[in-house]
């Protein structure tokens, strides 16, 4: 298992996608390093507030920030945030978790209601997975994969939910997910 070492007065910024571990990931620096854990810069802000977002963060904090199409560009500019990519390695079980976890709006328990998720979330997924792997490919950040990190003190835990089992339209889900998973 992977342990993180945060230095003082760091500004730390990590790129990642929605069910990719990094509530845990954050809680578990937060806690051990004693920094700030800021909330998330998600597609709800527009790019003014974005931009206003990462001029003012404090020093010694946490934030995570989705994907979008500018995303390369701002961890480029905003090169004060030792910025970091957190990744799944399982992305279909990722991906599965997101689709179920929209459609449910319950993100941290064991799961068991058998639902129909919004298939077009798959494409939606893919295009935020796209956008890291070509920052990814840039080779400029540290890469973590949520499988390998010990985060032992963090408060969210791994749900290990069968989403196979608690989605009732998965045929189609995989026919979806094999377009991008060859």
């Amino acid at each position: 298992m992977i342990k993180i070492i945060v230095s003082n007065d760091v500004r730390l910024g990590i790129l990642c996608q929605h069910r990719s571990g990094h509530t845990a990931f954050e809680q578990h620096l937060s806690a051990t390093h004693g920094t700030a854990l800021l909330r998330e810069v998600d597609l709800n802000l527009q790019h003014a507030e974005v931009e206003e977002y990462l001029q003012n963060l404090p020093k010694d904090c946490i934030l995570s920030m989705m994907p979008r199409e500018n995303s390369g560009e701002l961890m480029e500019k905003y090169n004060n945030i030792d910025w970091k990519i957190l990744l799944r390695k399982d992305v279909r079980k990722q991906c599965l978790s997101f689709i179920y976890t929209n459609k449910t709006q319950d993100f941290t328990n064991k799961q068991e209601k058998i639902v129909d998720v919004d298939v077009d979330l798959i494409d939606y997924f893919f295009i935020n997975y796209k956008i890291i792997q070509e920052i990814v490919r840039k080779n400029k950040y540290e890469i973590f994969y949520y499988e390998e990190l010990d985060l032992g003190n963090a408060h969210d835990t791994l749900t290990n939910n069968n989403y196979e089992e608690l989605i009732a339209n998965i045929e189609l889900v995989n026919a979806s997910i094999k377009k991008y998973l060859r």
